[in-house]
């Protein structure tokens, strides 16, 4: 069993509507860099502001746009499948292929990464150690739990046998 119950989009899902994802979230990562050059220019030119306000200017106009794409991307990826599942949702089964079983934190104990999902998806937390170990790169897994063909909420994980 894996600990709590986090919601995973179908990797058929995730295909089938990532250009979809894409053509969102990068215009609004634009306009996102358009806003930040903007307050940017505007510090820049003002003449009582510090050093700080101008860095943590410089550094949005760098990195927000970049983190705002991904947010974006990674909402319009799991938003309608979520709310599907949740609604109408039965005990189903999806399959995915494992990318990585290393790393730990706090936040994300016994992780296991799936193969082809955006970030800030496709990552199982509290999956039991002693199972963890038997997977590796390129294995097939298979997730159950209460959901749809487009994700679920995963409540267990097994090889592929």
């Amino acid at each position: 069993m894996i600990s709590g119950h986090p919601f995973v989009p179908s990797q058929i899902y995730v295909n089938g509507h990532d250009m979809i994802a894409r053509s969102i979230a990068i215009p609004g990562g634009c306009l996102v860099f358009v806003l930040c050059c903007g307050k940017f220019a505007k510090d820049f030119q003002a003449r009582d502001v510090s050093a700080k306000t101008i860095l943590l200017s410089g550094f949005g106009v760098l990195v927000l746009p970049f983190i705002f794409a991904i947010v974006v991307r990674a909402t319009v990826l799991t938003a309608y499948p979520l709310w599907f599942a949740a609604l109408l949702g039965k005990e189903t089964q999806l399959e995915f292929a494992v990318a990585d079983t290393e790393g730990s934190s706090s936040r994300c104990p016994y992780r296991v990464d799936l193969a082809g999902m955006p970030m800030m998806t496709g990552t199982l937390c509290g999956v039991p150690d002693d199972f963890r170990k038997t997977l590796h790169r390129g294995t097939w897994v298979v997730l159950t739990g209460r959901g749809t063909d487009y994700g679920l909420f995963a409540a267990g994980i097994d090889i592929v046998r």
